[in-house]
């Protein structure tokens, strides 16, 4: 071992001397998204020597008061491999007064947003100003207490020398620093000085457990049965309590990591209306429920054995027309190239389309699909990304957009008499020889709209996209000029196994800039095309721009191989970077 980290060793042997613990509390993985809308997760900072995190509060006087002693922690121990985080647990503090102390005392440290509380309860905080230092990869607690920014020049008690600036907060990161936070076999305390603070949703469910026929049940049938279904796309149904109750821990996991509800958006920029929000006291019931057991409750009738599946598997009942995909064969094995196929429409006038849905024939073998409107025999093959003016965008399938879209509200697709569907599909394969037959569902409009739909695509891959080996956030942007004036109604990041994070933002005529969509935590696994709440008037002249990264490092745990030098492609383990921009021209 090396010098310096007996040193440290034998320091820190006679402070477990005095500990009281029996042993070293643990935490498990945790995600949140900082005040300015980036998404950490605990385990993602696995080459961190060790993470600090700092409990802060606005309102609290004692906190504010260290916030420029944090800021120097940071610029001592960061460059040494200490990660330093906050967060804001303080459930009368909203992100704008977050953001307003940060800006106001130059804090410069991330601080994670807890407004459920439920990671500060996974940490054991209990005020303004506790600090807890973690090892990330095992979710060791190696101290728990103030900032003990005063030296311990004397430890008579544990015969260990006086030493000039020694804390035991710092012996605890010099010990992480020398790779010794193994050594550290149990929790370090001390005191910490702040404001108290108030968990109601805890204390109330320490009374009594969330109800599982009232206050469970319902979460679930609103929030999770729509994929929880038997033959539905998530692993398994939600049909009654034996079944939930088996996959609680599970559950607790992907609630606490963010991983479900799936394609989360970041809630402090606009509102969209498929973005499967679950706010705090959501996730509050959720959790100390099965922290508790997962109690079935009293009630005699279990209410998840009650729903029924839907009735058909159109989710807006029978098309007004349906088009055949031709069969395809996707055998055992093997990279498929993307399938292209073209199919001239019958109808002999022209129509507007309002509504449609995509069926895939086996979703274990289907990735995606894209289908466009063209002129019939259209022979020019449909390369993601690109735009060209003998098409028109009409839908897609994909990971977590399977469902029927209906068009916003007087606009829709033209089709011309003469026109044909192309479609681009893209088939993996899992182990077993399967046939394909997807079905496209059509619904007219009643009336003619006002408004063509149109979507744009916004892109900058194929060549562009070089990534490293190993890295953990490789940034790109692009940008586009509507040079008419538009309404923007939805919006879709696509990137492949490597993306990590995208955001939109327009900047306007006159210069002034508004943020319109954050995907802090990107997933191949769920593109849907988030629909906006309330459309944006964007003038002509305005600029989209879209910022995102890749994460090319082994914390990717979708990533195919780290060791790779990643470039654009139309296979899964190549990349793309496309911003899909839904919308209508208002001077039709």
């Amino acid at each position: 071992m090396k010098k310096l980290g007996a040193v440290f060793l034998v320091l820190l042997s006679g402070i477990f001397a005095i500990q009281a613990l029996a042993g070293a509390e643990r935490v498990g993985n945790f995600a949140l998204i900082d005040h300015d809308g980036v998404y950490h997760q605990l385990q993602k900072y696995g080459d961190s020597k060790a993470v600090v995190i700092i409990a802060t509060a606005a309102s609290c006087i004692d906190n504010i008061d260290q916030l420029h002693k944090y800021r120097l922690l940071r610029t001592t121990w960061e460059q040494k491999g200490i990660t330093f985080l906050a967060i804001n647990s303080d459930a009368s503090d909203s992100p704008a007064d977050v953001r307003l102390m940060d800006n106001l005392h130059n804090f410069d440290i991330p601080i994670l947003l807890d407004d459920s509380q439920l990671v500060a309860e996974s940490l054991g905080l209990s005020k303004a100003g506790e600090i807890v230092v973690l090892e990330p990869s095992r979710g060791q607690i190696l101290y728990r207490g103030g900032l003990d920014t005063d030296p311990v020049r004397a430890r008579p008690a544990l015969n260990i020398e006086p030493v000039a600036g020694t804390t035991v907060f710092a012996d605890v990161l010099s010990a992480a620093v020398a790779d010794d936070a193994a050594s550290i076999e149990q929790t370090i305390t001390t005191d910490a000085v702040g404001c108290e603070l108030q968990f109601p949703a805890r204390e109330m469910h320490a009374s009594y457990a969330p109800d599982y026929a009232t206050e469970v049940a319902p979460i679930l049938e609103e929030k999770c049965i729509s994929c929880h279904v038997e033959g539905g796309i998530a692993p398994f149904a939600m049909d009654s309590h034996m079944m939930v109750q088996g996959w609680s821990p599970m559950m607790k996991e992907v609630i606490m990591t963010k991983r479900m509800p799936p394609a989360q958006v970041d809630p402090n920029v606009k509102h969209f209306i498929n973005a499967r929000y679950m706010d705090a006291q959501e996730l509050q019931t959720l959790v100390h429920w099965i922290d508790s057991g997962s109690p079935r409750g009293v009630s005699e009738v279990d209410p998840l054995t009650l729903i029924e599946p839907p009735n058909s598997v159109w989710e807006l009942g029978e098309p007004d027309y349906i088009v055949d995909v031709p069969a395809f064969n996707v055998p055992a094995t093997g990279v498929l190239d993307y399938e292209r196929v073209t199919i001239n429409l019958p109808f002999e006038k022209d129509v507007w389309i309002k509504s449609v849905q995509h069926l895939p024939g086996d979703r274990r073998v289907l990735h995606h699909l894209l289908s466009y409107i063209v002129p019939a025999d259209y022979a020019e093959e449909i390369v993601e990304g690109e735009n060209d003016n003998y098409r028109e965008f009409l839908e897609g399938y994909a990971p977590g957009k399977d469902e029927a879209v209906t068009y916003p509200e007087k606009t829709g697709v033209f089709v011309p008499k003469g026109s044909a569907v192309q479609m681009s599909l893209h088939y993996t394969t899992f182990g077993k020889d399967v046939i394909d037959s997807t079905k496209l569902g059509l619904y007219f409009a009643d009336t003619e709209p006002n408004y063509q739909y149109s979507t744009y695509s916004l892109s900058h891959g194929g060549t562009n996209i070089v990534i490293p080996p190993g890295v953990s956030n490789h940034e790109m942007r692009a940008s586009h000029l509507f040079e008419d004036e538009v309404v923007l109604h939805g919006l879709r990041p696509h990137m492949h196994y490597r993306g990590k994070r995208m955001r939109f933002s327009v900047v306007y005529p006159d210069g002034t800039k508004d943020q319109i969509i954050n995907v802090p935590d990107y997933n191949f696994a769920w593109q849907p095309t988030y629909r906006l709440s309330e459309p944006m008037l964007l003038p002509a002249g305005s600029r989209v721009m879209i910022e995102g990264a890749f994460d090319n490092s082994q914390y990717n745990l979708g990533n195919p191989d780290p060791a790779a030098v990643v470039t654009g492609g139309a296979q899964s383990w190549d990349e793309m970077f496309i911003g899909y921009l839904s919308y209508n021209k208002t001077g039709q």
